[in-house]
């Protein structure tokens, strides 16, 4: 996996071997894409047949190295970011650690000694234009220092 690349597993309660092999019993002259679609996205099942990530085929004529490949590609589909649209677009995340939870001198947990917060791990939003990034900067090294 590259740096920052997330592998998410789309069909976690449902092995697609098992859910092939089921439709070729019920559906076997249907297409993949068709399946697929009863279980996952339409439109995100067509963004994979054109990027040909998945084959554009009728379930009966998936081979087992394809139930294979589909089963590594759809049970850990990656995502890899490809940038960032720099600090000019960026924005805080919602959420997080409850203020009251933590000192706001050391920013150690008070239930959990020797554990911390910083930053957009805590429930702090600001506003636009770097209060944000302050935040997490300052909070840092406050935390920092109590280490």
């Amino acid at each position: 996996m590259t740096p920052f690349a997330r592998s998410i597993n789309l069909l976690p309660a449902s092995p697609i071997d098992e859910l092939i092999n089921e439709w070729r019993e019920t559906s076997g002259q249907k297409s993949l894409k068709n399946m697929l679609s009863t279980v996952l996205p339409k439109r995100f099942i067509e963004a994979l047949v054109k990027q040909k990530d998945i084959p554009d085929k009728a379930i009966n004529q998936i081979s087992n190295d394809e139930i294979t490949y589909l089963g590594q590609y759809l049970h850990h589909w990656q995502i890899k970011p490809n940038g960032t649209e720099g600090y000019r677009t960026a924005e805080v995340t919602l959420g997080g650690v409850d203020t009251d939870e933590i000192s706001s001198k050391t920013f150690e947990a008070k239930k959990a000694k020797g554990l911390y917060f910083i930053g957009e791990a805590i429930d702090v939003t600001g506003w636009l234009g770097g209060y944000n990034f302050q935040f997490a900067w300052s909070s840092g090294v406050a935390c920092g220092q109590a280490v």
